[in-house]
């Protein structure tokens, strides 16, 4: 199971804390740093650890506010949940505090519970949690790896909060011969077995409260990327759109901050979206009245002392 939604919504508030250290002293020359993520969600229902663990270095030192977060990071990434398990490297350039790019190629591991793995003959098929759960013949335990990048733009004016994170999302699997995409219940989707997925969260937030509380709304935009030639079932009718949009609040909130700890910005979270489009979840497998429900817990924490 997983809940991606709702850790790029905890990874926001990480930065914030992130933000004020810098208004107070700058970030050191050399940080190994952490980042866990606990998380839960409905529609669809998931259940997940995800984790980030980086040395960075600090490539130039500036007072400016829009330059001085600048790092480079290398680390490993782990994702657990009880379908499947995810682990990798993961890099990070943020050339300035405003921007940045990552990459990370994650081994991935089905274990055959949970109605996962599934795959599908093309784009047009049916994959709606009915039809995953009444497929369990057609579930396996399998493996592959999936290749992540993505980029962050973010900007703080006064007391609000605008984010965006793009991601491009390429997944292969080991699928049944005649099988072109699988479901993907980290995204939601019908992934594009060798195949790329674009997906973007976009936030608009306050932060308030010395910085311990942000509230404020998050768009999803998720496109599977197909290759008619290759992942649409051939003489197959129906539609094949399986694009999806959400939008909803998001609120969460830090207990204690305090720079260069080992364990830090302890955080409780609610993200709460909308169906706008998708093919299975406003009104054909579950009422559109029905939202994307997560709630989380997240810590952060530097392993070296601020310098």
């Amino acid at each position: 199971m997983s809940v991606r939604i709702v850790l790029v919504a905890a990874a926001l508030m990480s930065s914030a804390a992130s933000a004020q250290m810098l208004n107070d002293q700058g970030p050191p020359q050399h940080r190994v740093v952490h980042r866990n993520t606990f998380a839960l969600r409905y529609n669809p229902l998931g259940l997940l650890y995800d984790g980030r663990f980086m040395y960075r270095l600090r490539l130039y030192q500036s007072e400016s506010k829009v330059l001085r977060d600048n790092f480079v990071g290398i680390g490993v990434a782990p994702t657990f949940s009880p379908a499947f398990m995810r682990i990798g490297p993961y890099v990070e350039f943020n050339p300035l505090t405003m921007f940045g790019v990552w990459a990370m190629v994650q081994f991935v591991q089905y274990f055959g519970s949970f109605d996962l793995a599934q795959g599908f003959a093309g784009a047009q098929s049916d994959f709606s949690d009915k039809a995953i759960k009444a497929n369990t013949a057609n579930r396996v335990a399998t493996n592959g790896y999936e290749v992540t990048l993505g980029a962050n733009l973010q900007a703080k004016v006064a007391m609000f909060i605008i984010r965006s994170q793009a991601r491009l999302v390429f997944g292969h699997l080991k699928l049944k011969d005649g099988e072109r995409i699988y479901y993907d219940q980290f995204y939601d989707v019908g992934a594009p077995n060798q195949g790329w997925t674009f997906v973007n969260d976009l936030d608009v937030l306050y932060q308030g409260l010395e910085n311990k509380l942000v509230a404020g709304a998050r768009y999803t935009a998720t496109a599977p990327l197909y290759d008619p030639a290759r992942h649409l079932e051939p003489g197959a009718t129906g539609p094949s759109d399986n694009s999806m949009h959400r939008v909803g609040p998001f609120v969460g909130y830090s207990f204690k901050m305090e720079d260069g700890a080992a364990f830090n910005n302890p955080t409780v979270f609610i993200l709460v979206q909308w169906w706008l489009k998708h093919r299975f979840r406003t009104g054909v497998d579950t009422s559109a009245a029905l939202p994307l429900m997560g709630v989380g817990f997240q810590m952060t924490g530097d392993f070296l002392p601020l310098k």
